[in-house]
């Protein structure tokens, strides 16, 4: 994966060498060069650009209050000739702050600062990924750990419950009732004081009952109309 970069500095020099700089860095690909931050605002509304490059002391506007204006920044390293303005630019969270003249080796350290950044908000999305959801079901004298996604439906017997699976059956002497109180409401339709099902399961609804997994279900007279509102249907 490449990371799309600006140069954006009125000196055509500046911009040259930073480009030249980022071009032998593996991941950067250039976008384009722009001599002003107005030229860059233009950019930005027309390609996606993850990092700029970006020069403090320009014509029109400033680099710094060009960061202000922006109301999704890319990350931003500064690059300019002036040392006073590093702590206004920190506290716009910018990656790094170069003074000119910069070198290959301060500009590789930069990227590799925004590289870093960029892999640690890709393992936050990751860890923000919820584990499938649960539950625990006593079976065979065995407790289960049963995927929510995974069941189909429940049906209630006289002394014990059916609960069908994506690719099996287990049978528990839980009463539906008390399954119905541990699986997401949202998720799971009682449709009959006999049946609990998987509202992604279903495959047709009628007047009479749902399909899920092939078998037909009827709803019970004291649910139907519960059920065809969780469900959000009209019969």
């Amino acid at each position: 994966m490449k990371f799309k970069y600006l140069v954006v500095d009125d000196e055509p020099l500046a911009r040259k060498l930073i480009a030249t700089h980022a071009s032998k860095i593996e991941g950067l690909e250039l976008v384009c060069e722009c001599a002003s931050a107005i030229e860059a605002s233009n950019v930005l509304r027309s390609k996606p650009v993850d990092l700029i490059f970006l020069d403090i002391q320009m014509p029109e506007i400033d680099g710094l209050k060009f960061i202000s204006t922006l109301k999704n920044p890319p990350s931003i390293i500064v690059t300019t000739a002036f040392r006073d303005f590093g702590p206004e630019a920190f506290d716009l969270d910018v990656i790094d702050y170069l003074l000119k003249p910069i070198s290959f080796e301060r500009l590789l350290k930069a990227a590799n600062k925004f590289f870093e950044r960029k892999t640690a908000a890709s393992s936050k999305v990751l860890e923000s990924v919820e584990e499938p959801a649960f539950i625990y079901l006593r079976a065979d004298r065995k407790m289960h750990k049963i995927a929510t996604s995974d069941i189909l439906y429940i049906e209630s017997l006289d002394e014990y419950v059916k609960v069908y699976l994506r690719n099996r059956m287990l049978i528990t002497r839980e009463g539906i009732s008390i399954l119905e109180t541990k699986l997401p409401a949202e998720q799971f339709v009682r449709i009959h004081r006999s049946f609990l099902i998987a509202a992604k399961a279903i495959s047709t609804i009628a007047s009479d009952g749902v399909e899920v997994g092939g078998k037909i279900l009827p709803f019970g007279r004291a649910y139907k109309q519960s059920a065809l509102a969780a469900l959000k249907v009209k019969i």
